[in-house]
């Protein structure tokens, strides 16, 4: 028997908000053909819908949808009413009634999930127990306060510290995205490389910045880039930019988890251990996501060994001044500087301003991020910052300002060393026959070198005459960016003619050689992803206002209405009850419409057409 009729009296007796809750809800697919209740009943009641919708209930809501039938005055009506609002009960005669084909398809996916219909409502099995009890002593544990949260400072900052590389190496060179939108493993191994982040963790540092939405997923060239965001979060002092990593990260917990954290008070982990007994039909997909924002949250520091922090548990009350009071009472003021060692090694004893921490990491690279951080100046990364335009004045200003023992003697040397190279190589854009690039080479070896290398073959270097001053000159017909790239890739390290005409931030507050050239994103950011449900479509919203407004078409015959309607869709004949002037006639007709308050149909006994008002109509029964 189908619980159509059922459930679209229910839905006929619902508000346009009530409606549009359900809509919203369920997202029914065929939104364009559905007119009436009857029709929303018969889209909601599609297997798939039903399984997408009862998957993520409560065991006490999956025991009442079972045993609805057989006291329903025993269940609570807060229940019955949350249920309904799902469309997953229906009404009869007033009174809640189960929905065949919900109960077929929970009774379906209880025996797939290995669940009992005596277990929804038995007492928790030992090993429940023994996960609840662990979870109930690490949640008393972290209700009180102890040392054992006191840390949460130290992971927050290296977090803070490897998300603010992560996102500086995104802004120079992107990820490569799989078809999924998953990071490509071999980006993943690039990024760990150039941020010195160990390789496990890395999608942890991605899943937090996505959450925040300081990376953005350009789908169509399957790229993830730093997001517009992103030089915001980055000017941020270390404590600004933890607390937005952490309200973001807060903000999106899995419903299921929040849920289930009411039962464990501050313990995450204790919260995941309960999904399972919880939510017993979870898909495992959903249940996977919840261990790895476990893990996300642990990496940030809003828990530490599972229990929430302070600063998380103020952010999750919406306290976000208590919150912000937390951070900056457990977390270390800006370093006030860097030691600079001879091996070229720069030992950071603590966080930096935002406009010294971008100016140091501009020439050199990451080693180990933390509390305190460790990063090397080599011959290597000075190229790289002479590609953006840095010269060696820049940084020995820079080094001299910040480091605490003053600037070593070797990197003096290097320094030196790289000023007498400046001007060796130089791309400059060209618009003559020869090409659309031209090279100009101050020493004619490097130019007899460059012109035999076999990793430049591809540029197809030509030979010009030499400039007034006597150096060397070489075309290619590709374009600049394309020759400093190859050049960059075979160590040559160029310098680039265009980098003056090229527009770029520099960092704040620096006065005469501070200003080194930052790089910028200028892509749009990707909203964090929200609990709320989503808003609804045109087509949906339209989909509520036709059910709405069929509802209330038939005041005082609804029901007969329904049976009618339900005929005519399911093209089968019904016998019609009606009575006139004391008299009761009984018809077997295939009805084909019902309008204006009166049913037009084919009587299928004499074979003809009938026009009755449904104002008359006593009975309508299956045939």
């Amino acid at each position: 028997m189908s619980g159509t009729l059922a459930l679209a009296s229910a839905l006929a007796e619902m508000d346009r908000d009530a409606l549009h809750a359900l809509v919203a809800a369920r997202r029914p697919y065929a939104a364009a053909g559905i007119t009436d209740p009857i029709g929303l009943a018969a889209e909601l009641l599609r297997a798939d819908s039903i399984l997408r919708s009862i998957l993520h209930l409560e065991r006490a809501d999956l025991a009442t949808l079972l045993h609805l039938d057989r006291d329903p005055e025993a269940l609570s009506p807060t229940a019955l009413s949350d249920l309904t609002a799902l469309g997953l009960t229906g009404l009869q005669q007033g009174a809640p009634v189960a929905i065949p084909e919900v109960t077929d398809a929970l009774v379906s996916a209880l025996a797939e999930a290995g669940v009992t219909a005596a277990e929804l409502t038995a007492p928790e099995t030992e090993t429940a127990a023994v996960g609840v009890t662990a979870a109930g002593s690490a949640a008393a544990s972290s209700a009180e306060p102890s040392a054992s949260t006191a840390t949460w400072y130290s992971p927050a900052l290296t977090a803070v510290g490897q998300s603010a590389e992560a996102l500086r190496a995104l802004t120079a060179r992107p990820a490569k995205l799989n078809r999924n939108g998953t990071v490509a493993v071999a980006s993943v191994r690039q990024l760990a490389e150039a941020t010195g982040i160990d390789v496990s963790v890395v999608t942890h540092v991605l899943s937090a910045l996505a959450t925040a939405g300081l990376t953005a997923a350009h789908t169509d060239a399957q790229l993830l880039v730093a997001a517009a965001a992103a030089p915001e979060w980055l000017d941020r002092d270390h404590r600004a930019r933890w607390q937005q990593l952490a309200e973001a990260l807060l903000a999106g917990m899995p419903p299921a988890l929040r849920r289930t954290l009411a039962e464990t008070p501050g313990s995450l982990t204790g919260a995941h251990t309960r999904i399972s007994h919880r939510f017993p039909l979870l898909p495992a997909a959903e249940r996977t996501a919840a261990k790895n924002y476990t893990e996300v949250a642990e990496h940030v520091g809003c828990t530490v060994h599972g229990a929430l922090s302070a600063p998380a548990l103020a952010l999750l009350a919406g306290d976000h001044a208590a919150a912000a009071e937390l951070i900056a009472q457990d977390t270390p003021d800006t370093a006030p500087g860097v030691y600079v060692q001879p091996d070229l090694s720069v030992v950071i004893p603590g966080p930096l301003s935002p406009r010294d921490e971008a100016l140091l990491a501009a020439f050199s690279a990451p080693e180990q991020i933390g509390v305190a951080s460790t990063r090397r100046i080599s011959d290597t990364s000075l190229g790289e910052a002479l590609e953006q335009g840095i010269t060696p004045e820049d940084v020995r200003a820079v080094v001299s300002r910040l480091s605490l023992t003053g600037v070593p003697q070797p990197l003096e040397y290097l320094l030196t060393h790289r000023a007498e190279r400046v001007g060796d190589l130089i791309v400059h854009d060209h618009h003559g026959d020869e090409g659309r690039t031209r090279l100009a080479v101050a020493r004619p070896e490097l130019a007899e070198t460059l012109l035999v290398d076999r990793a430049l073959q591809h540029l197809q270097l030509m030979r010009g005459l030499p400039t007034a001053d006597g150096a060397a000159q070489l075309f290619s017909r590709l374009r600049p960016e394309h020759v400093l790239s190859a050049l960059a890739d075979a160590r040559y390290q160029p310098s680039s003619a265009l980098v003056s005409a090229t527009p770029a931030a520099t960092a704040s507050g620096g006065t005469g050689t501070e200003a080194i050239a930052l790089p910028t994103s200028e892509t749009a950011p990707i909203a964090a992803s929200e609990e709320a449900v989503a808003p609804l479509t045109e087509a949906l919203t339209a989909l509520v206002d036709r059910v709405h407004t069929a509802a209330r078409a038939e005041p005082g015959a609804s029901e007969f209405t329904r049976r009618l309607e339900l005929a005519m869709r399911d093209k089968r004949a019904v016998r019609v009850t009606a009575e006139a002037r004391g008299q009761t006639h009984e018809f077997t007709l295939l009805p084909v419409s019902v309008s204006g308050g009166r049913l037009r149909a084919t009587d299928q006994i004499a074979g003809v057409e009938r026009t009755l008002p449904v104002s008359m109509i006593t009975a309508v029964e299956a045939v």
